[in-house]
């Protein structure tokens, strides 16, 4: 049996998976959170570029959909080693589906790629 605390909203319910049977969350979302969680585990990646010539020497930015989670370290790497050019809008576009490694995992890797964004 596994525990999951569900981050989807503010209510933290503790939701048990035990094989195909899945008990304690209160709402769709959930569900639908632990299944993902348990199958392979993602994460939307927030963090900061350098910024060349502004005012500011960063600026925010995170992925525009959720990376898988053993992908974030790799994420980070390419992320510290990028600057943008001043002046920085909001919401542009940092850089494309940076090339992450290759998961070692066997799972299925997803079609969908993440971009980079300034929030």
């Amino acid at each position: 049996m596994k525990e999951f605390i569900c981050i989807v909203c503010p209510r933290g319910c503790h939701i048990k998976v035990d094989g195909e049977n899945i008990t304690g969350y209160t709402c769709k979302r959930g569900l639908e959170y632990v299944k993902q969680e348990s199958v392979a585990p993602k994460r939307t990646v927030t963090s900061t570029v350098k910024v060349k010539n502004g005012d500011l020497r960063v600026v925010s930015c995170r992925t525009t959909e959720p990376i898988d989670k053993n992908k974030m370290f790799d994420l980070m790497n390419i992320i510290n080693k990028i600057e943008v050019e001043a002046p920085v809008k909001e919401e542009a576009l940092v850089t494309k589906k940076p090339a992450v490694k290759k998961s070692t995992n066997k799972k299925p890797a997803t079609k969908k790629s993440s971009s980079l964004k300034t929030k």
